[in-house]
């Protein structure tokens, strides 16, 4: 397997639970607002700019700036608004994920496929498909759903929509829904006194024995040795 070759990246924020992840085989630089970026430019160019939120205007800018003109864009958030998201559609190059699924090894190896430039992210039309995913899944993440009930209300093929999705995200659909699911059902694990049983479906799984294989597959715990190892 081939050495990794460290790659620039500026966070915009200080909060991104990516930066120590990122920062310890990465060359990192970290403003707390798009003001900073212009005056980076010169002397920084980044394979990757890392966010938790960004407006239709702040895109322009940073896009406005010839060297960032075609840098990729991660937003990484706990939470999308349907406002968030309209503004991030018409723009290429920019991939919009929760934050959950930001800091998983699987999406950390996407990132770094993306920053070799061994993967290259959609066009924007298809790209806007895979963000109106992302919007849905925040939305309906408490409740069961289909790829039909997906496909549907974005308007396209449920088998082209579970294509794109996994090219733009690196990962499967459903296992970016899981892992959401399952870090709402931790949480609830730890903080609440609910039952296995409404714990799993307050989280949308269809049925305690399924959410318990998942639970544990991915923390390598049951769900009831979390609760106990809290």
């Amino acid at each position: 397997m081939a050495l990794w070759k460290p790659k620039k990246i500026i966070f915009i924020g200080t909060q991104s639970p990516l930066l120590k992840i990122l920062a310890k085989e990465n060359e990192t630089e970290v403003i707390s607002s798009i003001n900073f970026l212009e005056s980076l430019a010169m002397r920084f160019l980044p394979d990757l700019i890392i966010a938790d939120s960004l407006t239709a205007e702040d895109i322009m800018n940073i896009r406005k700036t010839e060297r960032f003109a075609f840098i990729p864009i991660l937003i990484a958030s706990e939470r999308f608004s349907e406002e968030e998201i309209e503004a991030y559609l018409s723009y290429s190059n920019i991939l919009a994920c929760n934050c959950s699924v930001s800091t998983q090894e699987i999406f950390i190896e996407h990132l770094k496929a993306i920053m070799s430039k061994s993967k290259k992210l959609s066009p924007a039309k298809t790209g806007a498909l895979v963000k109106k995913a992302v919007l849905f899944i925040d939305r309906n993440i408490n409740r069961r759903f289909t790829r039909k009930d997906m496909s549907q209300e974005i308007g396209t093929d449920r088998d082209y929509l579970t294509r794109i999705f996994h090219r733009e995200m690196g990962m499967n659909l459903w296992d970016y829904i899981n892992i959401l699911r399952l870090e709402e059902a931790r949480n609830l694990l730890v903080y609440t006194g609910l039952t296995v049983k409404e714990i799993a479906e307050r989280c949308g799984f269809s049925t305690e024995a399924y959410f318990c294989i998942c639970f544990k597959k991915h923390y390598n715990l049951s769900p009831s040795n979390m609760r106990n190892n809290r």
